[in-house]
């Protein structure tokens, strides 16, 4: 096979580009009216929608990422979703919600804002390592102006109600849910066109976003728990680099792979696993609500909704340890194992790197949960886009 037939064959796995064809902004920023159309037809196998209700929920999804970039800017912000297709806003102060509901918004009027949340959750990212063994996570709740931790369904302990307690004591709501499954970070892998670590020896993960340095230097950006020493390759064991860059077990999880430029070419494309690619324009966030797709090795195309940002999240290792990582966007897209490091995007703006997923055992495979039990809700997790390319000081490739 000749390089080039090789890079078109492969491409997915290096430069998220995809010609062959994992864990809820504008979404189109372009033409919001006429988006891709293998992207449409992920949104109305997923969500069971029309073309037509697809169509509408993307020009509904655009028209709420501005709302809520206007919105923001309120001291009293307290958050901002969709719901029933129309942008809501949360305020904690009742003399703000005219000058909010003028955004466009409908407004809702609540105990906390925003800020008053994140300190909620703030105290218990403090108390990380003395969380009991049945926590699995916590983050903000907009919708329900609440701290959500969640708990191992039958789990729930005194060291639970300790562990919530001290959320509890800034004054905001801190509610309990217990959840099934056990989180993962999703690189326990077992073989599949992407990228390889440690030269096809040390497991299998997805290729995130092309990016470049400041003197033009191509990288590759994906999880950072899939970062490994040795050659990255790909399928048919064709070089791509090595990790130049990781951020793993410190709280976050995102690397960067230096590509070799004599044998690849980076390219704002991702894979949506029909022969067909989305081209990357830009890394705008999309609104609570929204819809993600992500590509990935295991799962391939799947979509899913936004339901939380700045998710903690302690993932449970081989040996009974815990890492922890905050920062997270929590979303309903499947994502099962070999998956991670995958693109994340909504429309054409990127949105982050696969990081996890809570999966269930199904005969001796962990699953996600729309494949464990259908007409369930997935519950993944992804890395923001941006916050590794800032501290990597990186440019996305766009088109």
């Amino acid at each position: 096979m000749s390089r080039r037939t090789a890079t078109r064959a492969l491409g997915v796995a290096l430069l998220v580009t995809a010609t062959a064809g994992s864990l809820s902004a504008p979404a189109f920023a372009v033409d919001n009216t006429s988006p891709n159309g293998a992207v449409l037809s992920a949104m109305q196998r997923d969500f069971g929608l029309s073309a037509e209700q697809a169509k509408q929920r993307v020009r509904q999804e655009t028209d709420a990422a501005q709302v809520a970039a206007r919105a923001s800017a309120d001291a009293s912000y307290a958050g901002s979703w969709i719901e029933s297709g129309k942008p809501v806003v949360a305020v904690s102060d009742p003399a703000r919600a005219d000058a909010v509901r003028a955004t466009g918004a409908e407004v809702r009027v609540v105990r906390g804002s925003r800020a008053q949340l994140d300190g909620a959750k703030a105290e218990l990212d403090r108390r990380t390592s003395s969380s009991p063994a049945e926590v699995g996570s916590w983050y903000v709740d907009e919708p329900t102006n609440s701290v959500v931790v969640t708990v191992t369904k039958g789990k729930r302990s005194a060291a639970t109600e300790s562990f919530v307690a001290e959320a509890a004591k800034t004054g905001q709501n801190v509610r309990v849910e217990e959840t099934e499954g056990v989180a993962v970070a999703t690189s326990d892998l077992v073989g599949g066109n992407a990228i390889y670590m440690g030269g096809g020896t040390a497991g299998r993960c997805s290729a995130g976003f092309a990016a470049k340095t400041s003197s033009g230097e191509p990288r590759l950006v994906t999880a950072g728990h899939c970062s490994k020493p040795g050659p990255v390759v790909a399928l048919g064991n064709l070089g791509i680099g090595e990790f130049v860059n990781t951020n793993w077990k410190d709280g976050n999880d995102f690397a960067a792979v230096a590509v070799n430029p004599l044998t690849w070419t980076v390219q704002p494309l991702v894979n949506q696993w029909d022969g067909n690619n989305v081209t990357v324009k830009g890394s705008e966030e999309a609104p609570l609500g929204g819809t993600v797709c992500k590509s990935g090795s295991t799962t391939q195309w799947t979509c899913g909704t936004i339901r939380a940002r700045n998710v903690t999240v302690k993932y449970g290792q081989a040996d009974g340890s815990t890492v922890v990582v905050r920062g997270l966007t929590q979303y309903t897209a499947c994502v099962e194992q070999g998956d991670s490091g995958g693109s994340n995007i909504s429309g054409d703006q990127a949105q982050g790197l696969t990081s996890g997923a809570r999966l269930k055992d199904v005969n001796g495979k962990l699953r996600c949960y729309a494949n464990a039990e259908p007409g369930m809700n997935s519950v993944s997790w992804f890395q923001p886009i941006n916050e590794a390319l800032k501290e990597y000081s990186l440019t996305l490739v766009t088109g």
